[in-house]
């Protein structure tokens, strides 16, 4: 099986660009806050809760690491 989750990365920014380009930021973060939900969502049907977790505290130091 390839591993295309760069690839899967690189559509979901893109996505998002054309969000913030189109729409402007709110509808960006909108889409980023729906995109980040279905993938807790699908990691914690697929993995169980202690990966969503994982997921979610990467996007919680990252968010501390930008202010």
């Amino acid at each position: 099986m390839v591993d295309d989750s760069h690839q899967h990365a690189e559509n979901a920014a893109a996505i998002l660009k054309v969000a913030y380009c189109r729409d402007g930021v709110d509808v960006a973060m909108q889409a980023a806050i729906h995109m980040i939900s279905i993938a807790a969502a699908l990691l914690t049907s697929e993995s169980g809760p202690d990966e969503s977790r994982r997921i979610l505290q990467i996007i919680g130091e990252v968010q501390g690491k930008a202010s």
